[in-house]
């Protein structure tokens, strides 16, 4: 029995994420204490990036491999910065460490953890963000000088998410107002984001006291579903940490790859060249998912591959859908055969 899977016009925005194996940190000094201390910092975060999880830090495996960060990085560099540290009684200037991690290995690690790799591909998420601070309330742009903008990009980068902003333009002003995003008016948002296609949206009313205190309310749309979330913190970056910590958990969840291996077979059509062949044999072993392809049965503008994957198959489906590449035209019900068209 064939199950029909449609295709959808509005197939949501999948980013790259560059830099998903390169570290920044903070240290004080070029000496061997300060690039081992920093190695081991840069390492968790790419391990956190690349699994998607904060539970990497529970691994034994993993904490004996942070006591050796070397076995992992391949290049290293300072730069240095405006900023400085108060250590004791002495200003000492701050330098940024930049760490580049050998993805085999940082993937090797995960999966012998026990912890899934997520890959560059990921879903975008568009953030309406109704602020109010000092300088009033707003909806804020990419532009924006805002410090919540400044703490949403550093911790999404820290995490891998890919931010989309709103143009803010006469377009986005028609569907959604900022008073609507304060007022939490979801499905009005929900119809300001269709023309972005986002894999996530996010909307939020953040805003700060005459304390100094921060509080937010956030609603954020995952596989077309709304969810809700509060938090009050003292600081902003405490404050984002919040929610960019829930939504890189909850879409690694659907996206990352878990250890479980499979064989599935994908018969794709209109492959009518010796170039198209070869440009779909690259792009399949190029997905996340696959260790090993293999050609069964080629019949006219048909090839039959034999995949070798780890994962859950509706992952696959899901990074094949976001590259726009090929069409999934239907799979079987015990999901092992897929029958996709390639785009030209």
């Amino acid at each position: 029995m064939l199950l029909l899977i449609l295709a959808r016009p509005d197939r949501v925005q999948a980013i790259t994420v560059d830099d998903l194996y390169v570290a920044e940190v903070f240290v004080t000094s070029q000496q061997d204490k300060q690039l081992k201390s920093g190695a081991r910092a840069g390492l968790l975060q790419v391990l956190v990036r690349v699994s998607g999880t904060t539970e990497v830090q529970q691994s034994s495996l993993i904490a004996n491999a942070l006591r050796n960060p070397a076995s992992y990085y391949f290049q290293y560099s300072y730069q240095s910065t405006d900023r400085d540290f108060l250590i004791g009684d002495k200003v000492v200037p701050a330098r940024i460490l930049r760490l580049h991690y050998e993805p085999n290995a940082i993937a090797r690690l995960l999966r012998d953890s026990g912890f899934p790799v997520w890959g560059s591909n990921r879903p975008s998420v568009l953030l309406w963000l109704a602020v109010s601070d000092e300088q009033g309330r707003r909806l804020l742009s990419e532009s924006d000088s805002s410090e919540v903008l400044t703490a949403v990009n550093d911790l999404a980068n820290q995490r891998g998410l890919p931010l989309l902003y709103p143009l803010l333009d006469l377009e986005d002003e028609a569907q959604v107002s900022t008073a609507e995003v304060w007022g939490s008016f979801l499905a009005r948002v929900e119809r300001a984001s269709d023309r972005y296609n986002p894999g996530c949206i996010l909307s939020a009313r953040i805003q700060k006291s005459d304390s100094g205190q921060w509080s937010a309310s956030w609603s954020y749309r995952v596989d077309g579903e709304w969810s809700s979330f509060s938090n009050i913190a003292p600081s902003v970056t405490d404050l984002v940490s919040g929610i960019v910590d829930l939504l890189a958990d909850s879409l690694a969840a659907r996206y990352a790859l878990d250890s479980s291996r499979s064989i599935i077979e994908l018969r794709i059509d209109q492959i009518d060249s010796l170039s198209d062949y070869a440009e779909v044999t690259r792009y399949l072993e190029s997905l996340t998912p696959v260790l090993d392809s293999s050609v069964t049965e080629v019949r006219g503008t048909e090839v039959l591959f034999r995949l070798s994957t780890e994962g859950q198959t509706a992952q696959l489906i899901k990074i094949i859908e976001f590259d726009e590449k090929m069409m999934l035209i239907n799979t079987s019900n015990q999901n092992t055969l897929l029958n996709y068209r390639w785009l030209k």
